[in-house]
């Protein structure tokens, strides 16, 4: 069984004009949160879903948590973090 996670990540601390169209971005969070065993599919949402990141994963083998954990440490090519929030578990 897989569950769909959304997040809204609030980068405006970074780069106060973002809108999560830096592909470096993109590329980070999709690498680090694809590569973690549980997780089937990591996407941007478009139109009325913009600026929210969509996960994905198996409840017993990542947890929502992790995926915070994870998500707090990115972009690190910045001097802050993302501050993740989840919309839906």
């Amino acid at each position: 069984m897989h569950s769909r996670t959304v997040f809204h990540l609030d980068c405006t601390p970074i780069i106060s004009e973002c809108g999560f169209e830096c592909s470096r971005c993109v590329e980070e969070i999709e690498s680090a949160l694809g590569s973690i065993e549980g997780v089937e599919r990591v996407y941007l949402g478009v139109e009325q879903d913009e600026g929210k990141l969509f996960v994905e994963h198996d409840p017993n083998l990542v947890k929502v948590g992790q995926l915070i954990d994870v998500l707090k440490t990115l972009p690190s090519h910045y001097e802050e973090f993302f501050i993740p929030t989840v919309i839906t578990a």
